[in-house]
């Protein structure tokens, strides 16, 4: 072909370019900047890319031309990394299809993959100006790699996509530049990604398994992937997360740009669903642009590292459950700073968790001796107490009444035992929620138990019990012991076990947490055996060398013969008693 034949074929081919956008638009000036455009990219990528199928020029026809010969473009995977991520990208689309964390490995090994596959896609779009839908995940991109391997550009006729990523972390930039965009109209964002195998414990993996989101006016919600689920976001959205167990992909925004969200989320179905847990998709309307820039975390659920972006993503991470939501607080301003500091000097995650315990049994060790001193005092009273039963027999009600007025002379609340057991509930809930959802956890060793962040095992089963499961965890085995023998402990503190309920409930528990705790991490049971433990030393300590019955009997004995100071709540209870003993009175004459 000569010079004079390539010089008319491109004119020919400007004429019909021209032509056809002619026929679309009628606005000339639109015709000449879209024309520019075409030319330019046509030098870096000539692949018209309007079709459904991928096709390229081929021996000088346009791949508009129906006679032309379709020849599909082949896919190139291409890759950008920085210290701690590797991200692979597909020109069929120009979206990424797999991501692997560096520094993580899966449960038995193998480099952790967040997601990959041909269902993970990121697609947009719009309208074009010239007439026309566009969609980028029908297009065949020319990638352009930077020198560096951090950063990676994707170029066709109608978009250029942009990735990059910082020396370090695990924040993607995405940039989408649109040619042609009809300003008029939204553009439409489809995010599809999968939740892949990387725990021991696929229930819990399934279960953690979260569709997280921050709305400009409603602010933080999630729902978890039980069952098939779909839900509309009506407002704009912050960000938009994707949450595993452990890891997460959140797409965030840095101005309004996503204005609702209809979000898909369903478990893994067939044989798949030993790798495959759960499918994501979102379908997104976004403000009419020429530009669209967001980022893409692709990374651990770690709590001080979300919390650094200062959007907050931390919330993510749940520290706190439905009616115990305050409990989150617990766990920010005292489990996690404690945890972090322990972590800074303490190598193995065991022995943190050891000097966790005792730090917090040591901050609870004040209600923990009134505990032991109001039940010291119930027991010195257990003699007056069985002379009055003794004196009324079956009448309660002016049992109830005389007791009551033995305690205020004594100056013992009934109530002294319970309240400090109630106050340390919360820090119990904090650390149901916060041991379970502790990346720092994860595949970290400790004794017996290989990993503390699932359950340990020192026998698994050919067959699972129901209630139980299908192993024996020693931890919960030491936590159900030593429950019981504070329970023994109780009962010998108790002052009236008349009670049939009162009496046997201690044991009853005990054996239920040996069905619910099984299940459980390693690092929960752990720590709730050694605050039994800690606690049955306490109250040997307590008990033994520092309450002296005897000496308390005498203070009681000797606080009767004061004047009994004026206790609302103890007057408030003495009334209740002796209204509800006079009305029975009265109904007993009719």
């Amino acid at each position: 072909m000569d010079k004079n034949t390539v010089i008319g074929f491109g004119l020919l081919m400007l004429m019909l370019i021209g032509y056809i956008f002619y026929n679309q638009n009628g606005q000339t000036q639109l015709q000449k900047q879209h024309i520019a455009d075409s030319i330019a990219k046509a030098k870096l990528a000539p692949i018209p890319t309007n079709s459904s199928k991928d096709t390229t020029l081929i021996a000088g026809k346009s791949a508009l031309d129906t006679n032309a010969v379709a020849v599909e473009t082949p896919e190139v995977l291409s890759t950008i990394e920085n210290d701690d991520i590797i991200i692979t990208f597909t020109n069929k689309g120009g979206y990424a299809t797999k991501a692997e964390l560096k520094k993580f490995k899966t449960y038995d090994h193998k480099p952790l993959i967040l997601f990959e596959g041909d269902n993970n896609v990121v697609d947009y779009g719009f309208k074009s100006a010239f007439g026309g839908i566009v969609h980028s995940k029908t297009q065949s991109f020319k990638g352009e790699l930077s020198g560096d391997k951090k950063a990676i550009s994707f170029v066709s006729n109608d978009m250029v996509l942009t990735y990059k990523l910082e020396p370090s972390g695990y924040m993607l930039s995405v940039q989408a530049k649109l040619s042609g965009c009809d300003r008029s109209q939204n553009i439409s964002m489809q995010w599809k990604s999968q939740s892949l195998l990387t725990e021991k414990d696929i229930e819990s993996q399934k279960l953690y398994t979260q569709i997280c989101y921050n709305l400009e006016k409603e602010g933080y919600d999630y729902f978890t992937i039980k069952e098939k689920k779909t839900h509309d976001l009506q407002e704009a959205v912050k960000w938009l997360s994707f949450k595993q167990h452990y890891f997460n992909t959140t797409l965030i925004t840095d101005s309004p740009m996503i204005l609702s969200a209809k979000v898909h989320v369903a478990p893994s179905e067939g044989d798949t669903a030993l790798h495959l847990l759960s499918n994501f998709d979102a379908n997104m309307v976004v403000a009419p642009r020429d530009v669209i820039s967001y980022k893409m975390f692709l990374g651990p659920n770690d709590y001080k590292l979300l919390k650094s972006y200062g959007k907050d993503l931390e919330e993510i991470i749940p520290l706190s459950y439905g009616i115990f939501g305050f409990v989150k607080y617990i766990n920010i301003w005292l489990i996690l700073p404690i945890f972090n500091f322990l972590a800074k000097i303490v190598s193995s995650y065991g022995m943190v968790i050891l000097f966790l315990t005792i730090i917090i049994r040591l901050l609870m060790s004040p209600f923990t001796y009134k505990s032991y001193v109001s039940s010291a005092k119930m027991k010195a009273l257990k003699p007056e107490l069985d002379e009055l039963r003794e004196k009324l027999g079956d009448d309660k009600q002016a049992f109830g009444v005389e007791q009551m007025k033995l305690y205020r002379q004594a100056g013992v609340n009934p109530l002294g035992g319970c309240l400090p057991a109630l106050l340390q509930l919360p820090v119990f809930f904090a650390l149901l929620s916060f041991f379970p959802h502790a990346i720092e956890l994860r595949q970290s060793k400790f004794l017996w138990a290989k990993d503390l962040s699932t359950y340990d095992s020192i026998l698994n089963l050919p067959f699972s019990i129901p209630f139980y499961g299908d192993h024996v965890s020693l931890f919960t085995i030491g936590f159900v012991v030593t429950s019981l023998i504070l329970a023994l402990y109780s009962m010998n503190m108790t002052a009236d076990q008349s009670n049939p309920m009162m009496k046997y409930l201690p044991f009853i528990m005990p054996v239920m947490f040996l069905g619910i705790f099984n299940k459980l991490p390693a690092s929960l049971t752990f720590y709730y055996f050694v605050s039994n433990v800690i606690t049955i030393a306490l109250q040997f300590v307590i008990q033994n060398y520092i309450i002296d019955p005897e000496k308390i009997h005498a203070q009681i004995q000797a606080k009767k013969k004061e004047p009994a100071k004026e206790n609302k709540l103890m007057a408030r209870m003495a009334e209740m008693q002796k209204q509800q003993q006079e009305r029975n009175k009265n109904l007993g004459k009719k």
